[in-house]
C-alpha cells in the first residue's frame, strides 16, 4: 500500500489504543505491526525491527532512566522530602498566589504521569484563599506542572528527544528556558490579575531556606549533573536517588535505617509499566525507518515547498494534542523532521528544541493527557474552561519560540 495509507492506518491504531487506554508501550508496537503491515513489509524484517528497537544503546539507556526515575520519585515521597518540600515553601512564601504557582511546579519535576492530581488539593487550598474560580485553578494547576517541560531533563519525552536527535540535553534546555520564563511571568500575570494578596510576599528565615534546599537537593544536584557537567543521564540520577537515600536518616543507627530504605523504597518504585512504553516507541521509530515512510514523506515536504518552520508550528503541535501523550509524539515527529531541518549545528539544535516545545505545548492542551482530565474531574469543571485560558499563553510561548528560532536559523 501506498506510506501515506500505511503511516494514516498505524497513527489511527494508536490513538484507538491510546482512548481505549491501553498501556501506550503496548499500542505503540500495536501501531508497528499495523504500519509494517500496510507497508508490505516481509514477515522476518518484523523480527528484526523488534529486536534493533529494542536492543540498542539509546533503548537501554532510556529504559533505564524511566525505572530510576521512578525510584527517585518513591523514595522522595516515602523518606517524607516531598511533605518538607511544601511544608519549608510556605514558611518561606508568604504570598498565597505563589503558593499556588509553586506546589504544582515542585510536584511536577517528579515527573509522575497523572501527578496533577498530587498537587490539585494544594493548589486549590490556595486558590480559594484569592476566592479563584475552579476553573481557574484548574489552569493554574495544569500550567505551573508543565511550563517547566519544556526544558526539564526529568522529563521523559525530553530525554527521549535528546536521545532520538543526537543533540545533548542541555542545548534543549538552554535553548527552551527562555520559554519556561517567559510562560511562568506572563501565566502569573494573565492568571492572577485582579485576585491580589495582602501579604509581603517573602518572609525569610535562614533556617527554614537550608530546609528547603535540604529537601530538593536530589533534584538540584540531577540538574547540575545534567545541564552543566553533561554526565550520563542515569548516572545522575542514581547520584540523586543515593542523596534522597541518605536524606532524613533519623537519629540513631542511621546504617540499619539505610539498609531498611534500600529494601522497601527501590522495588516498589520500579514502574515496569511505565518501561514497556519506552519499549513500544523505540520499536516504533524503528519501524518508522524500516518501512521507508520517512524517507517518503520528506520527499514529500520538500516537494510542496512548505517552509519547515511553518510545519514545526503546527504538525508536532496536532500530534501531541491527538496522542496526549508527550512521548508518544516524539518518537512519531522526530524522525519525521529531523532530516528537513537546516544542518548548521546552531539553527540545527535551536529547530530541534522548538520542534519539541510545539509537540509538548499540544500535550499540555490534550483532553487525552491524563494531568489534563483528572484535573478535570477534580475541579469538576467543563473542558473549555481550562482549554480557553490556556490558548493565549501557549500563544504566547510559542510566538517567543518561533522568533527565537528564526533568529537562530539565521546563517
Amino acid at each position: 500500500m501506498p506510506w501515506y495509507i500505511a503511516l494514516t492506518g498505524s497513527i489511527i491504531v494508536i490513538l484507538l489504543g491510546i482512548y481505549k487506554k491501553i498501556n501506550i508501550g503496548l499500542t505503540m508496537i500495536l501501531g508497528s505491526a499495523a504500519l509494517g503491515l500496510l507497508a508490505g513489509l516481509p514477515p522476518h524484517d518484523f523480527l528484526l525491527v523488534l529486536g534493533s528497537g529494542l536492543w540498542n544503546s539509546i533503548t537501554i539507556m532510556l529504559i533505564i532512566s524511566i525505572l530510576l526515575l521512578g525510584v527517585l520519585g518513591y523514595v522522595l515521597k516515602a523518606t517524607g522530602a516531598l511533605e518538607e518540600i511544601i511544608l519549608n515553601l510556605q514558611s518561606l512564601v508568604a504570598d498565597v498566589r505563589i503558593i499556588a504557582v509553586a506546589m504544582p511546579a515542585l510536584i511536577g519535576m517528579l515527573t509522575v504521569p497523572g501527578g496533577a492530581i498530587l498537587s490539585a488539593p494544594l493548589c486549590a487550598e490556595a486558590g480559594n484563599k484569592l476566592n479563584l474560580p475552579p476553573g481557574r485553578q484548574a489552569v493554574v494547576n495544569i500550567w505551573f506542572r508543565h511550563v517547566l517541560y519544556f526544558m526539564l531533563p526529568l522529563f521523559p519525552s525530553l530525554i527521549l528527544a535528546s536521545q532520538l536527535s543526537g543533540l545533548p540535553m542541555s542545548r534543549f534546555v538552554l535553548h527552551n528556558l527562555p520559554l519556561t520564563i517567559i510562560g511562568i511571568v506572563f501565566g502569573f500575570y494573565y492568571l492572577f490579575r485582579g485576585y491580589k494578596t495582602e501579604s509581603n510576599g517573602f518572609s525569610f528565615s535562614g533556617l527554614r531556606f537550608w530546609l528547603l534546599l535540604k529537601s530538593i537537593l536530589p533534584l538540584v544536584i540531577i540538574l547540575f549533573l545534567v545541564v552543566f557537567i553533561d554526565l550520563y543521564f542515569p548516572f545522575a540520577l542514581l547520584a540523586g536517588i543515593i542523596i534522597a537515600l541518605l536524606n532524613y536518616l533519623p537519629a540513631g543507627n542511621k546504617f540499619t535505617e539505610l539498609r531498611r530504605r534500600m529494601k522497601t523504597m527501590i522495588i516498589p518504585g520500579i514502574k515496569i509499566p511505565v518501561a514497556l512504553v519506552i519499549a513500544g516507541i523505540m520499536v516504533y521509530k524503528e519501524m518508522l525507518t524500516r518501512s521507508e515512510v520517512i524517507a517518503d514523506l520528506t520527499a514529500l515536504v520538500l516537494d510542496m515547498g512548505i517552509p519547515v518552520i511553518a510545519l514545526i508550528a503546527v504538525i508536532p503541535f496536532l500530534v501531541g494534542m491527538l496522542t496526549g501523550d508527550n512521548s508518544a509524539s516524539v518518537a512519531v515527529i522526530f524522525p519525521m523532521f529531523m532530516p528537513l531541518l537546516p544542518q548548521e549545528p546552531l539553527a540545527y539544535g535551536a529547530y530541534l528544541a522548538y520542534l519539541y516545545a510545539s509537540s509538548t505545548a499540544g500535550h499540555i492542551i490534550s483532553p487525552a493527557h491524563p494531568c489534563f482530565s483528572l484535573t478535570k474531574e477534580f475541579y469538576e469543571v467543563e473542558i473549555k474552561s481550562i482549554i480557553v485560558p490556556t490558548l493565549p499563553m501557549l500563544g504566547v510561548v510559542m510566538a517567543a519560540g518561533l522568533i527565537f528560532t528564526m533568529l537562530f536559523g539565521i546563517h
